[in-house]
């Protein structure tokens, strides 16, 4: 099961949960549904500072995501360098060892 719709199930029976406790407490029609109107402005407000972090969290991510591949770029470019400049320089080695036996 995802995070979001863990999240989305603990919300939902918290939900449930407070209309039934407010709806089974003995009060007024009035008070009962000032009670509810109350509890929705929480979830809702919950909800939506529970939203903004998500989104916060997700941008980070994506931002050390592009950090990390970066990097990576960085590190396989230095690496394919210093291959290529080993290559290179075993391969004049080997025409200068080469050059002075094809002479003899």
């Amino acid at each position: 099961m995802s995070t979001r719709s863990s999240i989305a199930i603990a919300l939902a029976a918290l939900a449930a949960g407070a209309a039934l406790g407010v709806l089974l407490a003995p009060a007024s029609g009035s008070d009962t549904r000032k009670k509810l109107k109350r509890k929705g402005s929480d979830l809702r407000d919950r909800l939506t500072e529970m939203l903004e972090e998500g989104g916060d969290l997700i941008g980070k991510l994506r931002t050390n995501a592009t950090d990390l591949a970066s990097k990576a770029k960085d590190t396989v470019n230095t690496a394919k360098d210093r291959v290529h400049d080993a290559a290179n320089g075993a391969a004049s080695s080997g025409r200068a060892a080469a050059n002075p036996a094809s002479k003899v």
